[in-house]
């Protein structure tokens, strides 16, 4: 009887699950079994314009387009070259051919297909050593005879490049694929995947509809919005999985959109109708290009106030002509400042992200001129000259131009004439902001005109982490007291977006890339000159020589830089005449933003940075935080050199006692003389002054070493690291708790720290990228 009884329930099981399984939507053999081996072993180095030979495997078009021999990244070219960006400048394998891409899927036959041979080159020699980085290996084979000879030269050449290879099962897995004529996915699993919730679609309509109003005042806002979020991944709240686009179509939103190709937002879309929508980001997230952005009902209504707090009309929409589209000041003049500035404010740290991160996932250009960590600040609205003066805005509008003026195609004879022309204009733009302080702020400024994140937001502090050529956004004061700091008011955060973002075009040549870097030291160095500000005059140009250090840079900032109004007084009260940068920090964090705004204390790094005695309840270093405080913010002196051997960035996966995975990154801060030159940075380093900033998450999308320890080992992890003096040392520590990768093992760790990754912040996750891997 007890048989027959569990017989029937187990029939009544197989049954359910059978229903259950019907009620599934059923995905293609691709979708279902190949493009998870590409997301888990391929995307780690073949996303974005970095991708090896272009070949992005982010979804089925990008292998169906296959590779490209031209380097995205070229800083030389003398001439810009046609854009190749995936999803936007071309649809189909006959598009992609003609912009000189070769097909990696050449043969049914295993033994003769391109893609295939190369991850058999790996299977057959798993342990072979490479010498060399991913960005400078690259070996483009466009068919099987270069493949061989270039494998007699090169053995290293093997997929998953210098990393274990794919086991048996993922490689049946392609192999059948393969034999199959490597098909995408169905028509079936497109409209599935497509298909928005119907929740979702309601507020997409919503969204579409307000974009597309054709009253001027709607038009010239959602000219604004595209230009500032056309990078964002748009997400709704009930679905904050799912990532859209925002695009201008040729076609209405809802009979599909027909996105227009420009090299810039900016660019004449060269049709009269056209239409924002919004489009499901078509590919699998990576972390490296990841800015999300989050659109909701609340937030639909918080842009109508914004934007139409008070009544404002529009003279004339403004065209797409040079000297009017690059120049955000002319193009959205009508739009009241007041409005632009809270609109950029409100999501700050997604619009210092777009040029942290940038539209390229690798910022060199940019990114290296830039200190490797400092805090921002945001002067606040009704302290901003801007906002202040209808007749200040007009007299500045014209000053403020960019090096996006000139396109993408700059003479290389014209550059420094065109150089002399930026810095003449942002000079008497200097001159002019120095005259109107003097009107508006006689007293100088005071701690009420840094913005307090209107006593909710918390954007108004934030963190910068470079890690070599690309970095990330913080909110929050992370890392102990940093060396520059920024104060950003309204055309300071408007000119980075436009110059490294907006006008900005990676595809451009060698003076476009050129200009692009020299205006960015220009908008740091004032960034840094507004902080001064708030500090005594007689301390300022103290503070700006240790941040400018040698004769050449002192010359150079004498030129392009020389003091303005560097003996205007401030309204800031100092208890010390010394630390005055210190005590500006301190008065900013503890004083004037609340704990909301202000985020949770840094107890890990925090040790030049004096927490008040009426805070001191919140300050409770304890637990891992408590031990990883012992190797932090620690000066790589001859006494303690160990930040000096650390990589740019480390995560450190710490298992608890229950069992849990706590993630720390371990971020390498290399102190410089002065940031003020292109070239030849690794000669003004000051490795004396390097030290490490702890912070638990994934703060930056380019891990160079994996720490794999149990909580009971982090005392010995710990105390081992602040033993090292020696290349030697820290790679003893690396043979204890270091995962290179070469182990068998490699893969395992670099899936757990994907999914916890999705799990704890599935936001913002995305597949981390490995082309800066040790290779030790």
């Amino acid at each position: 009887m007890q048989f027959i009884k569990a017989a029937v329930l187990c029939f009544i099981s197989v049954l359910m699950v059978s229903v259950s399984k019907a009620e599934e939507p059923v995905l293609d053999f691709y979708t279902h079994k190949v493009q998870p081996i590409f997301d888990n072993r391929c995307l780690a180095c073949h996303s974005c314009f970095n991708a090896p030979c272009q070949l992005n495997l982010q979804s089925f078009e990008g292998f169906q387009r296959g590779a490209n021999k031209l380097n995205v990244y070229n800083g030389t070219r003398t001439k810009s070259v046609d854009p190749t960006r995936m999803w936007v400048d071309a649809h189909s394998e006959n598009e992609w051919r003609k912009k000189g891409f070769f097909e990696v899927n050449t043969s049914k036959k295993p033994e003769e297909n391109l893609f295939l041979s190369f991850l058999k080159i790996r299977l057959a020699e798993p342990n072979i050593a490479i010498q060399k980085q991913v960005a400078d290996s690259q070996v483009c084979s466009s068919s099987m005879k270069d493949l061989r000879a270039a494998f007699k030269d090169s053995s290293q050449l093997g997929m998953p490049y210098g990393l274990p290879p794919l086991d048996s099962a993922e490689m049946n897995i392609l192999e059948s694929w393969i034999q199959k004529g490597a098909p995408g996915p169905t028509e079936e699993t497109r409209k599935l995947v497509n298909k928005n919730p119907v929740e979702i679609q309601k507020q997409i309509d919503e969204w579409e509809k307000f974009l597309n109003d054709k009253e001027p005042s709607h038009q010239l806002v959602s000219r604004y919005i595209y230009e500032h979020l056309f990078l964002a991944h748009l997400y709704f709240p009930e679905h904050s999985n799912q990532f859209f686009k925002l695009v201008r179509s040729k076609t209405v939103c809802q009979k599909g959109v027909e996105e227009i190709a420009t090299r810039r937002p900016n660019d004449d879309p060269r049709t009269k109708n056209f239409y924002y929508c919004l489009r499901k980001f078509p590919g699998t997230i990576v972390e490296k290009t990841h800015i999300p952005y989050e659109w909701s009902r609340e937030k639909l209504e918080r842009y109508k106030k914004i934007f139409w707090a008070k009544e404002w009309k529009v003279q004339s929409l403004p065209g797409y002509e040079p000297g009017v589209a690059e120049n955000p000041f002319i193009a959205f003049k009508d739009i009241p400042v007041r409005a632009r500035y809270q609109f950029l404010l409100e999501d700050a740290q997604y619009q210092v992200n777009t040029f942290i991160k940038g539209p390229v996932c690798n910022g060199s250009m940019a990114v290296n001129s830039i200190q490797e960590q400092f805090y921002v600040f945001f002067l606040a609205p009704e302290s901003d000259n801007m906002v202040l003066s209808e007749e200040y805005d007009q007299k500045a509008q014209a000053l403020l131009m960019l090096p996006g003026v000139w396109g993408s195609e700059v003479e290389i004879p014209d550059t420094p004439v065109l150089y002399k022309k930026l810095v003449e204009h942002r000079e008497n733009y200097r001159k002019l902001r120095t005259e109107w302080q003097r009107k508006i702020r006689p007293e100088g400024y005071s701690l009420q005109d840094i913005w307090n994140g209107d006593e909710t937001n918390p954007n108004a502090v934030l963190t910068v982490f470079r890690h070599d050529d690309n970095a990330v956004v913080s909110r929050g004061a992370i890392g102990d007291l940093s060396k520059t700091v920024f104060v950003l008011d309204f055309p300071l955060l408007e000119r980075l977006v436009y110059n490294l973002v907006v006008n900005f075009d990676v595809f451009g040549n060698v003076s476009h890339q050129y200009l692009t870097r020299l205006y960015m030291d220009m908008i740091r160095m004032e960034a840094e000159e507004l902080f001064l500000m708030f500090l005594p005059p007689e301390q300022r140009l103290e503070y700006r020589r240790a941040w400018y250090q040698g004769l050449l840079t002192q010359m150079k900032m004498t030129y392009v830089f020389p003091t303005v109004g560097i003996a205007e007084p401030t309204a800031v009260r100092f208890s010390e005449e010394v630390n005055t940068k210190k005590q500006m920090i301190e008065k900013i964090l503890f004083f004037r933003l609340n704990e909301k705004v202000r985020g949770s204390l840094d107890t890990i790094n925090w040790k030049r940075l004096k927490v008040p005695d009426s805070l001191g309840k919140q300050w409770k270093v304890v637990g891992l935080n408590k031990e990883l405080r012992k190797i932090s913010s620690v000066r790589a002196s001859e006494k303690t050199p160990f930040a000096r051997y650390f990589p740019e960035l480390s995560l450190l996966k710490v298992t608890t006692k229950d069992g849990d995975l706590r993630v720390f990154s371990l971020i390498h801060n290399k102190e410089h003389e002065n940031i003020s030159w292109v070239l030849g940075e690794s000669l003004r380093m000051a490795p004396q002054e390097d030290s490490l900033t702890i912070r638990e998450g994934y703060w930056g999308s380019y891990p160079n070493m994996i720490f794999d320890i149990k909580e009971k080992d982090l005392k010995n992890f710990v105390a081992r690291v602040g033993t090292i003096k020696s290349e030697q040392d820290y790679q003893s520590l690396i043979s204890s708790f270091g995962v290179r990768r070469t182990q068998a093992n490699f893969w395992g760790h670099y899936d757990e720290l994907n999914s916890h990754y999705r799990r704890t912040d599935p936001v913002n996750f995305g597949y981390l990228d490995l082309t800066r891997y040790e290779l030790k």
